[in-house]
């Protein structure tokens, strides 16, 4: 049988088509490819994510060992004003996590530098075998600008809304407050500035001398203590005499004041069947002169 109409051929309207809508489903939370991005977050924080295949999990295992992935470990770059070729950073650290993590947000130590990160694996004798290389970022700038002009300046309600749309709002969670941190530092600078900030005058009032008045020179300044790492997601943590919750890949963290003086911060944790113990202590000391 042909499949061309001939000329004598009936033309039929066509029928309605039937249009199946399926219900959107949810993103998946892997991809299969392995890579790490990382983004910059604020001056002192990123954020790095990553995936791994399952190809390259089995040859890391099957080339390093079963628990290879036990010591799996983020190494963060200074990679400042050079071209990274893997062996030149400024400078570098190490941040180890969870096996089942695939997410981490980092401290950095310096402000206006450029970063990157490399994911890889500890080997028992110190080797770092890396598995990927993140991209590099330029980190937003730390301080205040120089330009002082009135005309820069914005209303408190403006203010709120740009740090809304920042998403600042919705990190603290997984900032270790450092969310939090920001907006009530941001409010305080804001509202010390708002009192500060010259007003309009008419033109007539601008004939008026203003009264003579003793200049003001003032400082502000305070500091606060975050506590964080990871452990087996079963297990038991406390800090102190106080006990910590767990986050799903048993990362935690924790936020609390700094006053003068020195503060031992002892960190416990107790494997699920009570058979293990680990210990650190941090001695931190402040004084304000």
């Amino acid at each position: 049988m042909s499949d061309k109409l001939s000329s004598s051929s009936m033309i039929t309207a066509p029928k309605k088509a039937r249009v199946n809508i399926e219900a959107p489903g949810e993103l998946p939370k892997k991809y299969g490819d392995t890579r790490v991005v990382l983004l910059p977050r604020d001056p002192y924080w990123a954020f790095t994510y990553w995936d791994i295949s399952p190809d390259t999990k089995s040859e890391i295992k099957k080339q390093w060992g079963a628990d290879a992935f036990s010591r799996t470990t983020i190494r963060i770059y200074d990679v400042t004003d050079i071209k990274f070729d893997g062996a030149n950073a400024h400078k570098y650290f190490d941040i180890s996590v969870s096996e089942a993590a695939d997410s981490w947000y980092l401290n950095v130590p310096e402000a206006n530098r450029n970063w990157c990160v490399d994911l890889g694996i500890v080997l028992k004798d110190g080797r770092f075998i890396m598995i990927a290389r993140s991209n590099m970022v330029v980190m937003p700038r730390h301080g205040v600008s120089q330009l002082t002009d009135t005309q820069w300046a914005i209303m408190q309600k403006e203010f709120d809304r740009l740090l809304s749309l920042s998403g600042v709002d919705k990190i603290g969670k997984s900032s270790f407050d450092v969310a939090r941190l920001m907006k009530e530092r941001w409010e305080e600078i804001v509202s010390i500035s708002s009192a500060q900030m010259p007003t309009s005058r008419s033109s007539s009032s601008l004939q008026k001398r203003a009264p003579k008045t003793e200049k003001q020179f003032w400082l502000k300044a305070d500091t606060e203590l975050i506590v964080y790492g990871a452990t087996e997601s079963d297990a038991a943590l406390t800090i102190g005499n106080d006990a910590v919750p767990l986050k799903p890949d048993g990362s935690f963290s924790i936020r609390m004041a700094l006053p003068d003086g020195e503060k031992k911060i002892p960190i416990k944790a107790v494997s699920k069947d009570a058979t293990m113990t680990k210990r650190i202590t941090f001695k931190v000391g402040r004084e304000t002169k």
